[in-house]
């Protein structure tokens, strides 16, 4: 599995380190893996998390309301309703 430093992250998404720290301190995207150096490192799959609070972010939702989004019984809950939705 990959894994991306602080840095690279930054430079894919085009966010600073005290975003990424601050989104960590909230709860809101936590690093795969915290080295004994104490640096963090993501994942793909944190940065597809990444991806998707950015994108909330631009359609203007609190970090509050993307945290509750982003749950995981809810993204399915919110997956189920759509596939029910657009399959009528």
């Amino acid at each position: 599995m990959q894994r991306y430093t602080v840095k690279e992250v930054c430079g894919l998404a085009g966010v600073t380190v005290k975003t990424l720290y601050h989104y960590q301190k909230i709860g809101l995207l936590e690093p795969c893996e915290v080295t004994t150096a104490g640096y963090r490192l993501y994942s793909d799959k944190e940065i597809a998390r990444l991806q998707q609070i950015l994108f909330y972010r631009e359609l203007g939702f609190s970090l509050r309301d993307i945290k509750h989004a982003l749950e995981p019984w809810r993204t399915i809950f919110i997956a189920a309703c759509w596939r029910a939705c657009t399959s009528a």
